[in-house]
């Protein structure tokens, strides 16, 4: 009786830490864009646990290569070596998904991109991949975005890789798409008028759940930018706010454009422990504004 019970512990053990799950630390994931890699801030990398590099746009029976991968490794791999960081890159992404139907269509396709995924991860001595289709247009190609996701997580498991998502909050998937995530990265911002409140936040999470997305799963996504009210395409970085604006900690709108300041910021961090959530992801960390003014600063009561 005593061996079969460390026999069921054994194999508990090895599927938590097989699905990236054994760490119960608040995650601060922060995506780098490509186009932020010269400038950024290399002392960041002390402040997340993850960091995602954007992005790589997948297209049928095409290599994974990152154009500037070369250019970004050797921060990304001192932050993971120095800081425990896990790196993984975004497939995918806004004009940068137009091969995902295709390539989730088939069986065959879709282990022919899981092979090239984990060609991909070994090459770039990744911690796992981001997947950010933008976005399904019907109910079959949901269902073929849930059964690429149960591909590639049957075959990055067997090699301890993470399979994460990026998707909206109005986002449905089959339920076996949601159960093969490690975890998903809910963007909740880009919303109408004020593009990001705590309330939206609320409802986000709310949706995602009565979908069955455990709790643990969620990192609650939040922007580092501001948006116009009115005017869509007018956006600031939260670095161009503080420099043009110097608002106080509890404003979260000005000149029309609206943000999340730091005492949003802290709020919606309640709002991860009060609902259990697995951390914040941030969209993203080239916008925060320096020094002492910086959004990141604010997370680390919360993990520190």
């Amino acid at each position: 009786m005593i061996a079969r019970s460390w026999l069921w512990i054994s194999v508990w053990l090895l599927l938590v830490v097989g699905n990236g799950l054994a760490d119960d630390k608040l995650r601060i994931v922060g995506y780098l864009p490509e186009y932020r890699i010269t400038a950024i801030d290399p002392t960041m990398g002390a402040r997340l646990t993850d960091v995602v590099f954007f992005s790589i746009e997948p297209q049928p029976g095409k290599a994974l290569v990152h154009p500037k991968w070369e250019a970004a490794k050797p921060l990304l791999m001192r932050w993971k070596q120095q800081h425990g960081v896990r790196v993984t890159i975004t497939l995918g992404g806004w004009n940068r998904s137009s091969g995902f139907p295709k390539i989730a269509a088939t069986p065959e396709s879709r282990q022919a991109f899981g092979a090239e995924v984990l060609k991909l991860c070994q090459g770039y001595e990744l911690d796992g991949i981001d997947l950010d289709w933008e976005h399904p247009k019907n109910t079959r190609e949901e269902a073929d975005y849930a059964a690429l996701i149960v591909e590639l997580q049957r075959v990055s498991k067997p090699h301890n890789l993470t399979v994460t998502a990026a998707v909206a909050g109005w986002q449905r998937l089959p339920a076996e798409g949601w159960q093969a995530l490690d975890a998903v990265h809910l963007m909740a911002y880009d919303g109408p008028k004020q593009h990001s409140t705590y309330e939206s936040a609320v409802a986000d999470v709310k949706r995602l759940r009565d979908q069955g997305v455990p709790a643990d799963r969620i990192r609650l996504g939040v922007p580092f930018y501001g948006r116009g009210i009115t005017s869509r395409n007018k956006t600031l970085t939260y670095a161009e706010i503080v420099k043009q604006h110097t608002p106080a900690p509890d404003v979260n709108e000005v000149d029309g454009v609206y943000f999340n300041g730091p005492d949003l910021m802290r709020q919606k961090m309640m709002l991860v422990q009060e609902q259990k959530l697995g951390g914040v992801m941030i969209w993203e960390i080239g916008q925060d504004a320096p020094g002492g003014a910086s959004l990141l600063r604010r997370f680390d009561e919360f993990v520190r």
